[in-house]
């Protein structure tokens, strides 16, 4: 265990103060489920993935805030949606192989089990727990920021076309394309703010700008940013309408 631990240690460039996080950000709920007195002396790792989570979000928002200060909140909610999505993280786990670090149950243990996105991204975030705990914040924010730089002008390339990249999931995913209306226009002639809304699934999200395809635009982001967090649920929906 102790060799395992320090392989994970020199992969990932930090040595940890207390190795007993770095462990239980690694040990799985399975393997509760399916050894219970382990209970006693242990801890899975779910309180650490709590953390990392928000973790990654503060690091996250700051970081795209401060790096793009010309960027709209929406653009900036759906940059950041795509970072921290499951996918994202499960493709951050990859790159240092973190599965094969977990403690699982019988029943998980087989290669596919240690490569599922889920449990790749839940074991990153975990790590970014107990590094925050185990080094503090701006540790954490060396670890994570790296990857943000690798990824975010991928994530830019695919979110230059929001209304496009709104239209081929609608198609693909409900055989329907997004409707659009014009909400409202204010501000003087020589300052025009638009604001257009786009219904998906019987749901409206709106965006605004100087023009109407701007306006356009901010509304499919916002569109996009619900789907990639949560999918097109009337729960986040729901969320997304009260912020609009």
């Amino acid at each position: 265990m102790s060799d395992q631990l320090a392989e994970l240690e020199r992969a990932i460039g930090i040595t940890f103060r207390d190795r007993t996080l770095l462990q239980t950000a690694f040990m799985h709920r399975s393997l509760f489920n399916e050894q219970p007195h382990l209970l006693h002396h242990l801890t899975d790792n779910e309180r650490l993935e709590f953390l990392g989570d928000s973790v990654l979000h503060f690091v996250t928002t700051t970081w795209l805030f401060e790096t793009f200060p010309n960027q709209d909140e929406a653009t900036l909610t759906n940059w950041r949606a795509a970072l921290v999505s499951t996918k994202g993280l499960a493709e951050c786990a990859a790159q240092f192989n973190l599965g094969q670090y977990a403690y699982l149950s019988r029943g998980e243990d087989n290669p596919s089990g240690r490569s599922r996105q889920k449990l790749l991204a839940d074991l990153f975030e975990a790590l970014v727990g107990a590094i925050y705990l185990d080094q503090g914040l701006e540790t954490a924010r060396a670890f994570i920021v790296p990857f943000w730089q690798a990824r975010i002008e991928q994530i830019i390339h695919i979110d230059l076309d929001p209304t496009t990249r709104l239209q081929e999931l609608m198609q693909a995913r409900f055989k329907q394309l997004p409707d659009y209306s014009m909400e409202e226009e204010r501000g003087p002639e020589h300052q025009r703010e638009y604001v257009m809304a786009v219904t998906v699934a019987g749901r409206k999200f709106t965006g605004s700008g100087s023009s109407k395809k701007e306006a356009k635009r901010a509304a499919a982001r916002r569109a996009l940013a619900a789907w990639d967090k949560h999918g097109f649920t009337a729960t986040a929906i729901d969320a997304q309408d009260e912020r609009n």
